[in-house]
């Protein structure tokens, strides 16, 4: 009877799978590679399991450590997308004059 991994040898393996990645695949020319597009929506897992960019990025190094280094940034900054979000949206509504109502129920 086989048994499971246990977390330690689980991230032995995703490190040893992740410095092959980094390593192993080097594509000086970059051979098609995707588009910048593509890689950013894998890194927001917003691709399929099956899109074939997956597959590419797993046997390119330049490709994998691009979408490294985006996935990183998109973890880095969710509060600055937040801020920014809220800020067009605060220009939006002053662009088109909208102000917070000052009247109360009691004013009415």
């Amino acid at each position: 009877m086989t048994e499971g991994l246990s977390r330690g040898e689980e991230e032995i393996i995703e490190n040893a799978l992740r410095r092959a990645a980094l390593n192993d695949y080097p594509n000086p020319d970059r051979k098609d590679c995707p588009a910048k597009k593509l890689l950013k929506r894998l890194a927001a897992k917003k691709l399929k399991p099956t899109d074939p960019v997956i597959q590419h990025v797993a046997e390119c190094s330049p490709c994998f450590r691009e979408m490294q280094e985006l996935r990183r940034k998109l973890k880095r900054n969710p509060w600055l997308k937040m801020f920014i979000g809220g800020a067009v949206l605060g220009g939006v509504a002053a662009f088109f004059g909208w102000k917070p109502s000052s009247r109360t129920k009691r004013d009415e």
